[in-house]
């Protein structure tokens, strides 16, 4: 019989111990697959392309634009070559603020090709505006070949910019999207 009893107790204590509260069932954790597809360019590189490419390209263009507008077979004078090397030199200034605004660059080595390209369209805004003022204190031969040398310095940024996107290094699949959507990159 104390066989039966302790059986009995046992059972019982068996029983009330299993029959608390469950335990909590574990947390869920839902875990979603990484989406295979790209998320885009980079939305600072794409800015900053079109700011770089904006300023140079912009600058080809008006240079381009005045140029067409100007009357060929003309006698150069000396009002008309002030004027001229005023205009370029305001393109050339524009250029260069326009570079020198735009933030750190999020391409290795695009400061570099900023910083170069600031400096040649800094030499031809400076050039510009040299002859410019040697015309107007002065409309002597020297002045007018000054002017003109320093004509042929606004050009050199048309002939010696290098291909943008070369320069650049745009190598990676991420760089090649950001410039195909930098709208201002694009030939005209």
């Amino acid at each position: 019989m104390k066989t039966k009893l302790l059986l009995i107790a046992l059972t019982l204590f068996v029983t009330t111990a299993c029959s608390g509260e469950p335990p909590p069932a574990p947390a869920t954790v839902t875990a979603t697959p990484s989406s295979s597809a790209p998320a885009g360019p980079d939305a600072k590189t794409v800015a900053w392309l079109d700011g770089v490419c904006g300023a140079v390209y912009g600058y080809m263009k008006a240079s381009n634009d005045y140029a067409s507008k100007q009357r060929s077979g003309t006698e150069v004078t000396r009002g008309a070559l002030k004027e001229e090397l005023g205009i370029r030199a305001g393109f050339a200034g524009k250029v260069v603020d326009e570079l020198t605004a735009l933030p750190p660059s999020p391409i290795p080595g695009g400061d570099a090709v900023r910083k170069s390209l600031v400096d040649q369209y800094a030499a031809a805004r400076d050039a510009a505006t040299a002859g410019k003022r040697q015309l107007e204190k002065s409309g002597n031969d020297a002045a007018m070949d000054a002017a003109i040398k320093a004509m042929d310095a606004t050009q050199k940024p048309i002939t010696e910019t290098p291909d943008l996107m070369p320069a650049l290094k745009i190598d990676t699949q991420e760089l090649m999207a950001a410039a195909a959507e930098a709208k201002k990159c694009a030939p005209a």
